[in-house]
């Protein structure tokens, strides 16, 4: 070891002595560190900012300071840096002859690989999932960050944030010495004395929760299909997640200490379950993997609630399909789909990660990559770069919200999903509120509450008591809407937007908050896609209305439509008592309808 890799190891360990599982503080995050019009590179590809516009790199950003340097002078405002905590286990065996005490363990007590990089070996050894509660890999974590901190990035970004945390419910991980040890300090300061008596637990110095569960005949091929109802199984699962965010905050923060400024931090994190939301409030934003479901060959509905989803926690979204998505796109040649997926993304007011190269993933291959062609992904792009001034600022316009409980969907209730497919496929405006939890700092309020005509919940919410208090004055005022409950819905918000002409048009009405001088943007997506041919069915002669409170009653007396490969194009708009309506004469892939005047 180098003197100087040994004086950032002290460094390091100063800074981390005293951490446990505790529940970590909120971080101070930075600005919105992702800006709706932004251009977000996966892998980095100096020879494609210009094509595409590219003004962030998110994820895999050369650790090289000239190269940063010539990436901020050709229009690259951020530029992230990764850490991999899960997929660069070859670098450990470099790193310390004794690599396999940087692994986790399973219920055997063995080592495990990371399943979907079963192609890929290095001295003969598999990639090992690493633990982050060991010290080893910690270290050697840590030492990859000081040396990429180094460099000069704008932002942080760390690939499979959740480590160790990741492979408690579908791996059995977990199992290690430290994980053993650090659990002995999360019951001790956690779980009543007359608790873990009555499991016959008298002595914490000596517990080990894999041999306490061994002892009462748990055999390792029974313990995944156990595992929930086990005892201190909640309390385990509980000790793995609040100690891996811990580490994440830690691990950003020292990377701002190492950096000598505060930088952004990003994590790879689908929003798809309570444990990949844990980290929400101490991110600048999300780059990340969202399954878009590309064997459907039909435009997806899971990323809008996605989309929603982040909005709630008040985060941006950098998204790319799952690398199975991004397989079929290249295998069956499927453009125009991704291109919906792009568009859907923009109009939500987050961004779609340009498709230049993207990582794919399917049994027979194993990791390869879908390059792009840049003619059919680039002039997209670029629209989007020339009408930031139509994208930037703007949010959701939304008389409906839809409230999201953590404490629901530990327990694989409250699924919201569904309800936030079926309002978008009317074309219902909605937000998502948070009803957090002690994993997910977020709390309703009263005063947000207020300003909804509509406040829809699922039938089984699981929220602590401060909080179903504020929905219960919800429903006493007569605001409430326990889905799917829709004369109830109806009789609070009639349709603010109507669309003649097609069934097949997605409505995304979006304002500057505030600003009633601004001109209001309302996104068309088109939702006829042709799965066989891989184009998009053009929807003609479409009527827009939209409910004039919908905006506060503004009333508008000019209509731009701003479309990818075409010029803006002055539209037809009348404005009674009660809407505004616009006619459009053809609807392609997306169009932005600008409102003015008056």
């Amino acid at each position: 070891m180098t003197l100087a890799r040994t004086l950032v190891s002290l460094a390091i360990c100063c800074m981390f002595l005293g951490t446990g599982a505790g529940a970590a503080e909120p971080a101070a995050v930075p600005g919105r560190a992702i800006r709706r019009s932004d251009v977000v590179f996966f892998i980095d590809n100096e020879k494609m900012y210009e094509p595409y516009g590219c003004t962030v790199l998110g994820w895999g950003g050369h650790a090289e300071a000239e190269h940063i340097k010539r990436a901020h002078a050709k229009g690259v405002r951020a530029f992230a840096t990764a850490v991999a905590f899960r997929t660069a286990f070859h670098r450990v065996i470099d790193f310390s002859d004794d690599y396999l005490d940087a692994a986790a363990q399973n219920f055997q007590g063995k080592p495990f690989p990371v399943p979907w990089l079963w192609d890929h070996k290095y001295k003969g050894q598999p990639v090992w999932w690493g633990c982050t509660n060991r010290p080893l890999y910690r270290k050697f974590l840590e030492d990859v960050l000081a040396r990429k901190m180094a460099t000069g990035p704008d932002g942080l970004h760390i690939d499979d944030y959740t480590g160790t945390a990741g492979a408690v419910t579908w791996l059995s991980g977990g199992f290690c010495p430290d994980c053993m040890a650090g659990f002995r300090d999360y019951l001790a300061k956690n779980v009543r004395k007359e608790k873990l008596a009555e499991l016959g637990i008298t002595d914490l110095a000596k517990f080990d929760y894999r041999r306490f569960l061994i002892d009462r005949g748990i055999k390792p091929e029974d313990y995944k299909k156990r595992r929930s109802t086990l005892p201190l199984a909640g309390e385990f699962f509980d000790y793995q997640a609040k100690a891996n965010t811990e580490y994440v905050v830690a691990f950003h923060k020292l990377a701002g200490k190492l950096r000598g400024k505060p930088v952004t931090l990003s994590v790879n994190s689908g929003l798809n379950s309570p444990l990949s939301l844990m980290i929400a409030p101490h991110v600048s934003y999300f780059c990340c993997e969202v399954g878009h479901n590309a064997k459907t060959r039909a435009v997806p509905k899971h990323p809008m609630y996605i989309y929603k989803l982040a909005d709630g926690l008040d985060r941006p979204l950098a998204v790319m399909g799952s690398g199975q998505d991004h397989a079929f796109i290249m295998e069956h040649n499927l453009p125009c789909l991704m291109r919906t997926w792009i568009a859907t993304s923009y109009a939500h007011g987050h961004a779609f990660v340009a498709p230049h190269r993207l990582w794919c993933y399917t049994k027979e291959k194993g990791t390869h990559w879908y390059n792009g062609p840049t003619e059919e992904y680039a002039w997209l792009y670029q629209f989007i770069r020339k009408n930031a001034r139509l994208l930037d600022r703007y949010q959701a316009v939304a008389p409906v919200a839809v409230v999201y409980d953590n404490a629901a969907r530990r327990k694989w209730r409250g699924n919201i999903e569904p309800i936030s497919t079926a309002l978008a496929e009317r074309n219902v405006p909605f937000t998502v509120v948070v009803a957090g939890d002690d994993w997910l700092d977020y709390r309703l309020d009263a005063d947000r509450l207020a300003r909804f005509q509509a406040v829809v919940v699922a039938r089984d919410i699981e929220m602590d008591q401060p909080q179903r208090k504020l929905i219960d004055q919800v429903k006493k005022r007569g605001r409430l809407v326990t889905w799917p409950d829709d004369r109830q819905l109806a009789k609070l918000v009639p349709p603010p937007v109507v669309v003649e002409g097609s069934e097949h048009v997605g409505v995304v009405p979006r304002a500057i908050p505030g600003d009633k001088t601004a001109p209001v943007v309302v996104h068309l997506l088109n939702r006829r896609y042709d799965g066989q041919r891989d184009i998009m069915v053009s929807q003609k002669a479409v009527t827009l209305q939209i409910r004039r409170d919908l905006f506060d009653g503004r009333k508008f007396s000019k209509a731009n439509l701003h479309a990818p490969k075409a010029e803006p194009q002055e539209l037809e708009v009348t404005c009674d008592d009660q809407h505004t309506t616009v006619r459009i004469p053809e609807l392609a892939l997306w169009a932005m309808v600008e409102l003015g005047g008056e």
